[in-house]
């Protein structure tokens, strides 16, 4: 039997084919068995969706779908599955309410709850979310994020966490499924939905290369770019460091991190922490490019070099410092100030060459106990 339902000029809302169709006493309720058909946007099909059973409520406009519901978006092939769909004709919204699946060629998702915006081809998944980039492979776990799917983009404004793994053949792990709902034909609310901490994910057989933790996030699944803001806490397998920001853009693939704002990066192992203005980081070169007001500081040594600008490399621990230097060490008490400076501050090996002051000689003050 096939159930339709118009526009007031005539367009086609939705169109479904069922096994079996029983009305209501009333004939404000039609109950079907095994739903299938097509939900149209301005005359063309924007969803193809099946289930196991469904209703259909004030004379078409609101359609509830119940059971392995699968929705294919043929615009853009997405595939988006779970066990309770709402549809708003009027609004063009798909509400999926218990264990939201989704995925196309660039992403897997999976969260407690979705709206899906058919007129913007956008996502919003709210609860437990775990969405799985496939390449380059990162894993994202927040507890909302938007999905345009023809913008080829996610964004989140909620504290997350991202994590990047090394290329392998093998898929990552897929996330456990979301904590169900309690069986309701009404939408919890958004409080309710986002209370629950973030799942435990399975391991995975890749290597984790990078991870990231910050308040809000927009990925660019075409470009491999994300911008994080607020509270940026980059952690780094190898080289092991740490690069801490409020405002941090992150090449992926090329695994380079920039940073407009100040920035701090750490490295614990050699207790140094160098800190500027503005900074690049490769973590694929292990080199820092650091400027405006840089300060490099060893702990362990108890010295620190102030500079304009600062080359260090990770590794091996190499620095070359530029502009208005300022050497300074605890054991002996020791000040130089120059131009340049070159050397390993984690030895306190540093050699400090020029000055802006006529003759071009350094200076140095040594400082009496």
């Amino acid at each position: 039997m096939t159930l339709e339902k118009f526009d007031d000029n005539g367009q086609p809302l939705w169109k479904v084919n069922a096994k079996n169709v029983v009305y209501s006493q009333d004939n404000k309720i039609a109950n079907v068995l095994k739903p299938k058909g097509n939900l149209f946007q301005s005359g063309r099909v924007v969803l193809q969706v099946e289930a196991d059973r469904g209703q259909i409520f004030d004379d078409g406009r609101r359609v509830l779908l119940d059971g392995n519901i699968v929705a294919i978006d043929p615009r853009n092939q997405a595939v988006l599955k779970g066990n309770k769909v709402e549809w708003n004709p009027e609004n063009s919204i798909l509400i999926i309410q218990d264990n939201l699946r989704g995925n196309n060629a660039q992403l897997q998702a999976s969260a407690r709850i979705g709206r899906y915006y058919t007129k913007e081809q956008r996502m919003e998944l709210q609860g437990q979310v775990v969405a799985t980039v496939k390449a380059p492979p990162l894993r994202i776990q927040t507890r909302y994020l938007q999905w345009f799917i023809a913008q080829e983009k996610v964004t989140g404004d909620r504290t997350l966490r991202v994590a990047h793994y090394e290329k392998s053949d093998q898929p990552l792990s897929p996330a456990p499924s979301p904590s169900p709902n309690a069986a309701s034909n009404s939408v919890p609310n958004q409080s309710a939905i986002e209370s629950a901490e973030l799942p435990d994910l399975p391991p995975t057989p890749q290597k984790l290369i990078q991870q990231v933790e910050a308040e809000e996030v927009e990925y660019n699944l075409k470009t491999k770019i994300a911008i994080f803001k607020e509270n940026v806490q980059l952690n780094s397998i190898e080289p092991p460091a740490q690069a801490v920001s409020n405002n941090v853009v992150w090449n992926v693939e090329e695994e380079i991190i920039t940073s407009p704002e100040t920035i701090k990066i750490v490295q614990a192992k050699d207790q140094i922490t160098v800190t500027g203005n503005q900074g690049i980081l490769n973590l694929k070169t292990k080199m820092a490019n650091l400027t405006g007001g840089v300060q490099a500081t060893s702990d362990r040594q108890k010295s620190v070099i102030f500079a304009n600008q600062m080359q260090w490399n990770l590794d091996s621990q190499d620095l070359q410092a530029t502009g208005n230097v300022i050497y300074q060490q605890e054991n002996p008490i020791l000040k130089v100030v120059g131009s340049e400076a070159s050397g390993k501050l984690n030895t306190e090996n540093i050699v400090v060459t020029g000055t802006q002051n006529p003759g071009g000689q350094v200076v140095t003050e040594i400082i009496p106990e």
